[in-house]
């Protein structure tokens, strides 16, 4: 069997991309062929991830379509006799984005546009979590299928010896997520700077993450000084070992994202033992089951209170990393290959049924 997976667009620090690569990793254990494409290739992937425009599948291969943003040639790419299975990420509502990053808000609004044409050609439509699976559903999908992103942490080191060693140093706090308006790392920014002036004067705060765009992390930076001079670090572009050391270094996750699909660092904190304190927005709930700290209050000295109730008493530390790494086991890797195997196989099944007249027994329609 051969699987060809196609991207939005690839990157060497996308999520997304990650994943590919290790389902990649995957079809190739399982004695499968194929290849790997995106319309919008960035540096740095060193070919294993290639031009759409490459494209040649045989009449036989399966089309993994992983969506996230507008498709290029999406019509052309439907019209093949392919199965296709439709793997939803996600795509950011474009009223989050046209006043800081135009184009991309284009592609997110072009994105969403297309998702109707998506489900009505899909053999299989699948999301990475029940949040994203909902959304197809209520776009017209019968039978939808959740395959959770694909997260190996151990890519980023082991977990820090100790879990009950007392705290040294100045208190750290840490955000990982792209810069950009929905992850609300102004908010962040904003409740870091209370916690700071009320409870821990000498606390840190570390987002790392590249921007949407070079103004919008400007933008960020200068809340920083304003708020919270020479207390926050702001970086981009860490390597798995430098992104590993941040979460070690980590006392709290903070994340108040407006909107999010999945959110892979609140896998990440959870590996590395890291207290996580989030709003429920999106699929944040669905994610971290009661392993994190949900908070709805809109004020943001209720969450930067519990900052402090996170870093400072150890019975509720130990009770929250004891959640995470059991939630972790929702994810474990060998669950989510054999969800996508599953999936795999039935948009093959549903794909024959389709060719020979048969009503659909596992479409999207």
């Amino acid at each position: 069997m051969n699987v060809t997976q196609v991207l939005s667009g690839a990157g060497p620090h996308d999520a997304i991309t990650t994943e590919a690569l290790v389902f990649r990793r995957y079809f190739q254990q399982w004695g499968w062929g194929g290849s790997d494409h995106a319309a919008r290739v960035a540096p740095g992937l060193n070919g294993s991830i290639v031009d759409l425009d490459r494209l040649r599948p045989s009449r036989d291969d399966v089309l993994l379509i992983h969506h996230s943003a507008a498709a290029p040639r999406l019509g052309e790419l439907l019209a093949l006799p392919n199965p296709k299975l439709v793997l939803y990420h996600n795509v950011t509502p474009a009223g989050w984005l046209w006043d800081h990053a135009p184009i991309v808000a284009l592609h997110c609004a072009l994105g969403r546009e297309q998702l109707p044409e998506l489900i009505a050609a899909a053999d299989i439509a699948a999301a990475d979590s029940e949040f994203n699976a909902a959304e197809l559903r209520g776009l017209g999908a019968r039978r939808t299928e959740v395959i959770p992103l694909l997260v190996d942490p151990e890519r980023l080191g082991s977990p820090p010896d100790g879990d009950d060693r007392p705290r040294s140093g100045p208190p750290t706090v840490l955000f990982v997520g792209r810069l950009s308006p929905h992850k609300r790392q102004d908010e962040v920014i904003r409740a870091f700077a209370l916690y700071r002036q009320h409870r821990a004067p000498d606390a840190r705060l570390v987002l790392v993450g590249d921007p949407i765009t070079t103004a919008y992390g400007e933008r960020l930076r200068g809340l920083a000084e304003r708020l919270a001079p020479g207390a926050i670090a702001i970086e981009s572009g860490l390597d798995p070992r430098e992104l590993g050391q941040r979460y070690r270094e980590a006392d709290a996750f903070l994340c108040l994202s407006a909107h999010e699909g999945f959110c892979i660092p609140l896998i990440e904190a959870f590996h590395f033992g890291v207290p996580v304190i989030a709003r429920p927005n999106g699929a944040i709930p669905e994610t971290v089951g009661d392993a994190a700290l949900l908070v709805e209050d809109d004020d943001l000295a209720v969450v930067a209170e519990l900052l402090h109730l996170v870093v400072t008493d150890p019975e509720l530390r130990r009770e929250l990393r004891h959640r995470g790494r059991r939630r972790l086991e929702a994810f474990a890797p060998d669950i989510v290959a054999d969800r996508l195997r599953s999936a795999v196989a039935a948009t093959v099944a549903a794909a024959r049924a389709r060719r020979s007249g048969s009503p659909r027994m596992a479409g999207a329609q």
